[in-house]
């Protein structure tokens, strides 16, 4: 079972949530580095759709809202 960061009273860096993804910190970090790169987004750390979703990363290109990637233990969502 999945888990994801759901404390919404703190805002995690992109760090802290890259190591919390424990066995996919590798490939979460390389997804949010390839948006980046590829689309030339920014990064925002974000707590987008409510309690059930939590904490991830936004990538945005001209304040429009791309896609968002979210840190989870155990699983790996985008």
């Amino acid at each position: 079972m999945y888990e994801r960061m759901l404390n919404k009273q703190e805002t995690p860096s992109i760090e802290k949530m890259t190591k919390f993804c424990g066995e996919n910190a590798e490939r979460f970090s390389l997804l949010n580095e390839w948006l980046a790169s590829s689309f030339d987004t920014e990064k925002k750390v974000v707590f987008p759709y409510g309690n059930k979703y939590g904490w991830g990363i936004g990538h945005y290109k001209k304040k429009k809202l791309i896609c968002n990637i979210f840190a989870e233990n155990g699983a790996f969502t985008g």
